[in-house]
């Protein structure tokens, strides 16, 4: 009786849902607008990045990292970067290439429109000069944090340059550093695009 039941609640709710008005369908002219403004999000979203290039007798060495953000607050920002590098050395005639990818997240705090503070967490992936370099590879992550000047060169374009210390300091680490191996100095461009 049970089962009786179950089976003739169940015919009766699947009946019920079933019922509507294809006419009502086909007569809705309701507009659906979007609630986001594209102009505005565009206006907040800003491009840019670090580029080095250098050669040198025997040498070479090209590193790019483009960056994107966004302004969360007008003091506030994240986004993502990620990063290439190419170190290509020749000794004793014989050619080394050694490459680096990466990417990360990173956070900028301006508490006025010249100071910049920024955190990021960086992977890279590069070659592992503890055990066999030509061979061996490591990923090695990076957790950096520090300050820096920032200037306007227009309406929407600024550029900044940064100190920046790794709190993690792995032997590995493929950007340049600055003095002592766990201190980098930073320097990029950014557009904002609205």
């Amino acid at each position: 009786m049970k089962i009786f039941f179950l089976g003739l609640g169940l015919f009766l709710t699947l009946g019920v849902f079933g019922q509507y008005d294809v006419d009502d369908i086909r007569n809705d002219t309701t507009d659906k607008q979007s609630n986001i403004n594209w102009f505005e999000m565009k206006k907040k979203i800003y491009v840019g990045g670090e580029a080095n290039l250098s050669f040198r007798s025997g040498s070479s060495f090209i590193f790019f990292s483009p960056q994107i953000g966004y302004d969360i607050t007008e003091r506030f920002s994240a986004g993502v970067t990620t990063m290439y590098q190419l170190l290509r050395s020749n000794q004793f005639n014989v050619t080394y290439n050694f490459s680096s990818f990466g990417g990360g997240v990173f956070a900028r705090y301006r508490p006025i429109e010249q100071i910049v503070l920024q955190a990021e967490f960086d992977i890279y992936n590069t070659v592992d000069f503890l055990n066999d370099p030509l061979v061996d590879r490591v990923n090695v992550p990076a957790f950096m944090a520090g300050a820096g000047y920032s200037s306007s060169l227009g309406d929407r374009a600024t550029y900044q340059i940064m100190l920046m210390y790794d709190f993690i300091g792995d032997y590995n680490m493929p950007l340049s550093s600055l003095v002592f191996q766990q201190l980098h100095l930073k320097m990029g461009f950014y557009w904002h695009l609205g």
